[in-house]
C-alpha cells in the first residue's frame, strides 16, 4: 500500500553514497513549521557547524546548486534532496535568521562534505522482509523488552516523537482502533515507539494526551536505523509470521482486516 501523504517532519539533509554508511551534506536536521522549513539541528563536525553561518531556528525558502538559479522550497522532503549532492560540490541556501522577517533573508554558500548520518538512510524496508528484532523500553515501567516478544500477533509498528507535527495526528488515530475493531484486542498489537531524547519526555506527553490504547515504547537509535527510519511519522505493518505487510499503508484498518480474514482463512483449513 502507498502513503496518503508524505508527512515529512524531520529529515537529515544528506545523501548516501555506495552503500558505505557515509554520506555528503551540509549536516542540517530539518523540521517543518506549518509552510515553513526550519533547521531543527546542526550536527557537530560538518560544513554547517564548522562555518556557524546557521543557527537553529532560521527558515530556509529556496535552495540553489552551485551557480545554478534558486529554486523556492516546497516541503521538507524536497528541501532536504536538494541540498543533498556529491562530497565538495556547492550548495546556495537562502534563508531567513531565527526571529527575522522576510526582509532579513541572505545567501549562505557551503561545500558539501562527508557526514555520518544519525538516522537510517530512508530506503525503508520492503514488504516480504523478516521484520528486524529491536530492542525495545516500555515508556509505562521502563521494562526492556524485544518486538519478537509479539511473535505470533500483527504488530503495528508506529515510529513518533512528542515534537512533530504530524505525528500528533497518527498517534491520535492509533488510540481509536481498539474501539472501533474490537476483534483486534487479542491478535493485534499497536506499538507506538517514541524517539525522544528519552523515555520520560515521552511519558509526559503521552500522559496530557492520554494516549493509553497503545502500547507505548522508547526505542533508540539502533532500532531507528534497523527499520531506515529518516522520517517520521513512519509505519510498518507486520503479520504474525513476522514479515512486513505494509508500510506506511493509506488505510491501516484495511491492511489489519485483512490479515485476520487470511488469518481465519488459513485456520478453517
Amino acid at each position: 500500500m502507498l502513503r496518503c501523504l508524505p508527512l515529512f517532519l524531520y529529515l537529515p539533509a544528506s545523501v548516501a553514497q555506495a552503500g558505505d554508511g557515509k554520506f555528503a551534506g551540509v549536516g542540517l536536521e530539518l523540521r517543518a513549521e506549518g509552510h515553513n522549513i526550519v533547521v531543527n539541528h546542526i550536527l557537530p563536525h560538518t560544513p554547517a557547524a564548522a562555518q556557524k553561518a546557521l543557527r537553529v531556528g532560521d527558515r530556509i525558502i529556496a535552495v540553489a546548486q552551485d551557480k545554478e538559479p534558486a529554486v523556492q522550497v516546497q516541503n521538507i522532503a524536497q528541501t532536504a534532496r536538494s541540498i543533498r549532492g556529491p562530497e565538495g560540490s556547492t550548495v546556495r541556501l537562502t534563508i531567513i535568521p531565527t526571529g527575522e522577517d522576510d526582509s532579513h533573508a541572505r545567501v549562505v554558500s557551503f561545500v558539501r562534505g562527508e557526514i555520518n548520518l544519525p538516522w537510517g538512510d530512508g530506503l525503508l524496508l520492503a514488504t516480504g522482509t523478516v521484520a528486524p528484532d529491536i530492542e525495545m523500553a516500555e515508556i509505562a515501567n521502563e521494562a526492556s523488552e524485544r518486538l519478537s516478544n509479539y511473535a505470533g500477533k500483527i504488530v503495528v509498528l508506529e515510529f513518533w516523537a512528542t515534537w512533530c507535527g504530524p505525528c500528533q495526528t497518527t498517534m491520535a488515530k492509533l488510540q481509536t482502533y481498539p474501539g472501533e475493531y474490537p476483534d483486534w484486542k487479542s491478535k493485534v498489537v499497536l506499538i507506538a515507539a517514541s524517539i525522544d531524547e528519552s523515555a520520560e519526555i515521552a511519558a509526559k506527553h503521552l500522559k496530557a494526551k492520554g494516549w493509553d490504547q497503545t502500547h507505548n515504547i522508547w526505542v533508540q537509535l539502533p532500532a531507528i536505523r534497523a527499520y531506515h527510519i529518516d522520517a517520521i511519522p513512519s509505519m510498518y505493518a507486520i503479520g504474525r509470521q513476522g514479515k512486513i505487510v505494509a508500510v506506511n499503508p493509506c488505510d491501516l484498518a484495511q491492511v489489519v482486516n485483512h490479515e485476520l480474514q487470511q488469518e481465519r482463512a488459513a485456520d478453517a483449513k
